[in-house]
């Protein structure tokens, strides 16, 4: 982070309870950009964006968590981007790789989308994650901060929330890259628990953006599909059952809806999470 060829920022480092060094750390470093602040308790990522945003003087913010590393270029090419954007654009975003334990790449997350993209975000999160983005402040001050109450999928609302008050552009380069596997267990690792937590996330967000149910049809349909599949993974059929229904009602003529269902229910057997 503190390699940044951009050198006009502020690094706020936000412990979360950790039982590790990170204060030793952090202390180490002799550098007047950099800030720590500890939660006396566990309170979860959100929670730990939030503090960091509330202590934060910057006109734009960025997220970096501590599996993930920014290239040293990405604030360079990224402020003078959102500098340049009209007042309706309030966010920019990268692209960003996917590294295993080994240091080998598995994934690339590269989506060109730009402009007022609600519509494309609003079933998937398609632009990539919180390490990506640089918002402007005032764009905080509209949307308001991220939510804790949901474990699963707030990085995913929170640009949400964002998209549906704002334009967005991106610069064409891989300057982040996520780790995984490379240590303790993320909040997205596949177990019950972790399945049950996205149902939640995804019925948080059924009722978040009603009020665009019947403006975007197909896409709610969407959302009750991913929870019927995930219904499905933890064997709750009747509740899969509920979803898809309420799927053909938002799209009663879309064939691809049908099949999705026809899909779900023909692999019953291929799901079964403990």
């Amino acid at each position: 982070m503190l390699d940044q060829t951009y050198s006009e920022f502020e690094c706020i480092v936000v412990d979360d309870a950790s039982g590790d060094e990170t204060g030793e750390a952090i202390n180490s470093f002799e550098d007047n950009r950099l800030t720590y602040y500890r939660h006396d308790e566990n309170k979860g990522a959100s929670a730990a964006r939030n503090t960091g945003m509330k202590h934060s003087i910057g006109n734009f913010i960025a997220f970096l968590d501590d599996d993930d590393e920014w290239h040293p270029s990405k604030l360079e090419k990224q402020v003078p981007l959102l500098q340049s954007l009209p007042e309706r654009f309030g966010m920019v975003y990268c692209w960003m790789n996917y590294f295993n334990r080994d240091g080998k790449l598995f994934h690339e997350h590269h989506p060109i989308l730009r402009g007022y993209v609600f519509s494309q975000v609003l079933d998937a999160q398609r632009i990539g994650g919180c390490p990506t983005l640089l918002v402007k402040r005032e764009v905080l001050d509209k949307i308001g901060q991220f939510d804790e109450s949901l474990p699963r999928g707030n990085d995913g609302d929170f640009i949400r929330r964002v998209c549906r008050k704002y334009e967005v552009d991106f610069v064409p380069e891989v300057l982040v890259k996520v780790n995984i596997n490379h240590g303790a267990p993320r909040i997205s690792d596949d177990t019950k628990k972790s399945v049950k937590d996205v149902i939640k996330s995804l019925k948080v967000r059924f009722d978040k953006f009603s009020d665009d149910q019947v403006k975007y049809p197909k896409e709610f349909a969407s959302i009750c599909l991913f929870i019927a599949y995930h219904y499905i993974k933890i064997r709750e059929l009747k509740a899969s059952l509920f979803w898809s229904l309420k799927a053909v009602k938002f799209a009663p003529l879309s064939i691809f809806v049908y099949k999705r269902i026809i899909n779900l229910f023909k692999e019953t057997s291929n799901y079964s999470i403990k």
